[in-house]
């Protein structure tokens, strides 16, 4: 950065994060690092902790935690506290394109993400080169060579007293010769050390491999969390806004052509079609495939470790006559929605999705009575490309539509709800858009099909339209839209799947209120989450997807001077004379 980058290294921060898992050598090249480049390093460690056994008391062995939640607490929510310190919200990177299939598209810069990443085109040789040339700090395990008589799994080169010989080279291995570094007589198979994270997730490759295989083994992602963070509030999911639109006529002529098979599509696929299309389900690129599928509804994440809720998938009762790599051609009410590429085609275990995601395999859940009963027995995943957007009976907005509606600098409160809004709800969001100093409220209810029972959405947008031609003089701070989504009422998981929505239409904060997304048996009427359920599960994640729940009891009409209050005993002395409560929080 000094010779190539001088006057952003003068008022760049240099921020090192210790994770309490480091190899000792990356922690002395840091050092090194510092020294050399005259650069005082702003070190971060998990919060409030300061050694490993203070890590393991507090969240446990770090080979028993989730590796998502390890990485929030040892590495992102740790550099998000750097980037607040430091006032900055620009990271430069190592990443480099050559070093996995997921950054085979790495720009230089990342505009969503706020990256720089100035090596992206470098090889893994010009990196060794430069280093040689520069005389860049090296990490001293870097010296290491491990020699066996045969191979040894990467899954288990992590594991202690492993049948090699650990050898000091001297010098970094890419120094030596191929005979110095199998020794004499030649090892059958020599490991070396390409690249360092954690000690619990870095092993040892051979010299020809990749420096990425040997990061993250035994686990799916490839990222940890920080490449893939958006580093402001209000930034899309994943960084970047997913536009899936096909621009070119020509284009969309050949891919209609291409198609073997016309599918007409219903309204909750529909509403799929327009959220994944319009960017509202940003980072999805189109239906999940069967890997991005297990991994969510197993662990309500993404293969790259980031949150999504609940899975996304295009369900048909058969595929017979459909193969893999087969362009199917979606239609909604006679419009040519798009074509959804085939790569993934499977059967599957729909207890376990209802067990994970709805949190019951219960026929008595009106979504996992649809989900057995009426959803087909195959997915089908892969890539869509948008011919146009699905239309309905109301009038819809894009993500990109709607932030193009709001004032740069302030933050926006979205309020989610399924039901026809009343006073109750619009004193909660008066209430709330105060809450939240100088914000801008979205009001943003879902239109799409729900459960049994509930009013139709044309219905309730009808509420809605009402409420704003009353109001939108005296709120001019208040944005509406309506959102074509598919209810599922799975409570937390779906608070989760909301927020991400929210996120992506540039929320900053979310509202959930009292058993946000919950139902009841339809035989009982008992409820299938406890009250505060989707609240709990919304902060649990709040910082790591950069939107604050903000979270209301019922509201509880109390008298003319008083007006509405919250009904919660602790907070608020509401009257006996007084009965008049309007569940407001029934936002789901």
């Amino acid at each position: 950065m000094r010779k190539h980058f001088p006057e952003v290294l003068k008022g760049m921060n240099l921020v090192a994060i210790d994770t309490l898992h480091l190899f000792p050598t990356a922690l002395e090249c840091a050092k090194l690092v510092e020294e050399k480049y005259a650069k005082q390093a702003l070190w971060k460690l998990p919060k409030g902790i300061t050694t490993k056994d203070e890590f393991i008391a507090k969240y446990g062995d770090c080979e028993e935690l989730d590796s998502a939640d390890f990485d929030f607490v040892s590495k992102v929510e740790p550099f998000q506290r750097a980037l607040e310190e430091c006032e900055k919200d620009i990271l430069i990177t190592g990443r480099r394109m050559d070093q996995a299939a997921q950054r085979i598209k790495l720009d230089v810069w990342e505009d969503q993400k706020r990256t720089l990443n100035p090596m992206a085109n470098f090889s893994w040789q010009d990196i060794i080169d430069y280093v040689d040339k520069e005389g860049v700090p090296v990490n001293a395990g870097h010296n290491w060579a491990f020699r066996c008589d045969a191979p040894i799994e990467a899954t288990s080169r992590h594991l202690p007293d492993l049948p090699w010989t650990k050898v000091d080279l001297g010098k970094p291995f890419w120094r030596c010769t191929e005979a110095e570094i199998k020794g004499s007589p030649p090892a059958a198979i020599t490991y070396v050390f390409k690249s360092f994270g954690d000690m619990h997730t870095t092993v040892p490759v051979e010299p020809h491999e990749s420096e990425r295989a040997g990061r993250f083994v035994r686990q799916a992602k490839t990222e940890c969390g920080i490449h893939t963070r958006t580093t402001f509030a209000g930034a899309p999911h994943g960084g970047s806004l997913v536009d899936l639109m096909v621009k070119d006529p020509a284009d969309i002529k050949s891919l209609t052509a291409s198609a073997v098979k016309t599918i007409e599509i219903n309204e909750r696929q529909a509403c799929d079609v327009f959220c994944l299309l319009s960017g509202a389900f940003s980072p999805l690129t189109g239906f999940m495939e069967e890997t991005a599928y297990n991994s969510v509804v197993k662990d309500m994440r993404l293969p790259e470790k980031q949150l999504f809720g609940l899975p996304v998938t295009f369900d048909l009762p058969e595929v017979d006559g459909i193969n893999k790599g087969d362009k199917l051609l979606l239609k909604w009410k006679g419009q040519n929605v798009g074509v959804l590429e085939a790569s993934s085609i499977w059967k599957p275990n729909k207890v376990v999705e209802a067990k994970e995601c709805y949190g019951t395999s219960s026929l008595e859940h009106p979504t996992v009575a649809s989900l057995v009963t009426e959803i087909g027995k195959y997915y089908i995943g892969g890539r869509i490309h948008g011919f146009e957007l699905p239309k309905f009976g109301y009038t819809t907005q894009t993500p990109a539509e709607v932030r193009a509606t709001l004032p740069e600098n302030k933050q926006v409160v979205a309020f989610q709800n399924r039901n026809p809004i009343h006073r109750a709800h619009f004193e909660l969001l008066v209430c709330a858009q105060k809450d939240v100093k100088d914000s801008v409220l979205l009001v943003h209810p879902t239109c799409g099909p729900t459960q049994p029972g509930d009013i139709d959405g044309l219905v309730r947008i009808q509420t809605y339209e009402a409420l704003k031609t009353e109001t939108e003089k005296e709120y001019p701070m208040f944005r509406w839209a309506y959102l074509p989504y598919s209810m599922k009422m799975a409570g937390p998981r779906e608070a989760i799947q909301h927020m991400i929505i929210r996120k992506n239409y540039g929320a900053t904060h979310f509202i959930i209120g009292r058993d946000m997304a919950g139902t009841k048996s339809t035989i009982d009427g008992e409820d299938f989450y406890g009250a505060y359920d989707a609240q709990e599960t919304g902060k649990k994640y709040s910082a790591e997807l950069g939107v604050t729940v903000t979270h209301y009891e019922n509201m509880v009409y109390v008298g003319p001077e008083e007006g509405y209050v919250q009904d919660v005993a602790h907070h608020a002395c509401v009257p006996m004379s007084f009965n008049a409560c309007i569940h407001a929080t029934s936002l789901c």
